[in-house]
């Protein structure tokens, strides 16, 4: 029979083996999956992650293409992934609140453990440079007194373009009619033949087409630090609305608390540094990290919303 010191020590062992066995994440490579093609913004932006984040973590994190049914593919395989914390997914707005209010999905908001925010692109209301609306209320006012008139773009029914004018209709009883164009560049050539009266975008197009079109409003609580003299449409009298193009980090559901812990400072950390910073400047996003708690939280936010805006715009799910 043991005596009762072998056996306190056997107890001791065992729970440091167990303590040293969880503190060990990660104990591989992390892969980092991104729901689209190589060479895309995602994908830029997922790469200069990796490299930050595995500084933190010391271990390789290798980021992985996926792509298919508008990032609907990959974000299925990240969660239903084993929930250990070394697969994890860069997914944007798209895959996480509008695909899975679009059409049945084997995942939805609730599928993930979210790690962290990485980016947030305010979106801006754009009018063609000679367009007679000076202010968002101009263009209410219009689209009250010629219900059904008005066209505006968007990059594909469910886009954020597409949800932020839809909430711009809601908010001031307003019908307009939606144009869904692929991309940014048809809903400005749209503009510019007349096709359209207004569409939602980044506000690199100021920048780079700015002699063509110009901004109504930011759709953010507060003005941009690019564009000081673009108003937010609640300082011209509308609603508050805050539409952005965002992304970041989740992993499966059930991740243990100490590796969703250690992978969120790695991320806060790889966001801080100067290298990622510099990425992203290039491809004019801002930084807008939120951690694990706050991130998970404005997911189930925007999903319940996205999800509203589709339905009272008589877009069913599939």
């Amino acid at each position: 029979m043991k005596s009762l010191k072998a056996i306190v020590v056997g107890a001791l062992v065992a729970a440091s083996a167990t303590a040293m066995a969880q503190a060990a994440f990660p104990d591989r490579p992390v892969s980092l999956l991104v729901p689209f093609g190589p060479g895309g913004s995602t994908d830029l932006i997922a790469r200069a992650l990796a490299t930050e984040m595995a500084k933190t973590l010391n271990q390789q994190v290798v980021v992985l293409n996926k792509a298919g049914a508008g990032g609907a593919i990959g974000a299925a395989e990240v969660a239903n992934a084993k929930a250990d914390g070394h697969m994890l997914g860069m997914l944007p707005v798209g895959p996480l609140t509008t695909q899975p209010n679009l059409r049945k999905l084997p995942y939805d908001a609730d599928s993930f453990d979210y790690v962290c925010r990485v980016y947030a692109n305010p979106q801006v209301l754009l009018v063609r440079k000679d367009s007679p609306y000076r202010t968002v209320m101009d263009l209410v006012a219009d689209a009250k007194a010629n219900p059904d008139k008005l066209t505006y773009a968007s990059t594909g029914t469910g886009s954020v373009p597409h949800l932020a004018l839809a909430a711009l209709a809601s908010a001031t009883g307003t019908k307009m009619v939606h144009v869904p164009y692929k991309g940014d560049s048809d809903s400005l050539l749209g503009i510019l033949s007349g096709d359209i009266r207004m569409f939602v975008s980044h506000s690199t197009l100021l920048t780079t087409h700015g002699d063509k079109i110009r901004g109504l409003a930011v759709l953010a609580p507060t003005r941009l630090t690019a564009f000081p003299d673009l108003p937010t449409i609640a300082e011209q009298g509308g609603p508050a609305l805050n539409f952005e193009v965002w992304g970041g980090v989740t992993t499966a559901k059930g991740t243990p608390p100490a590796a969703l812990a250690a992978l969120d400072r790695a991320c806060r950390a790889a966001t801080q540094s100067e290298g990622f910073r510099k990425q992203l400047e290039t491809m004019n996003t801002p930084v807008h990290y939120m951690d694990s708690k706050a991130f998970g939280a404005f997911v189930k936010s925007e999903f319940e919303r996205n999800g509203r805006l589709l339905r009272e715009s008589g877009i069913e799910k599939e």
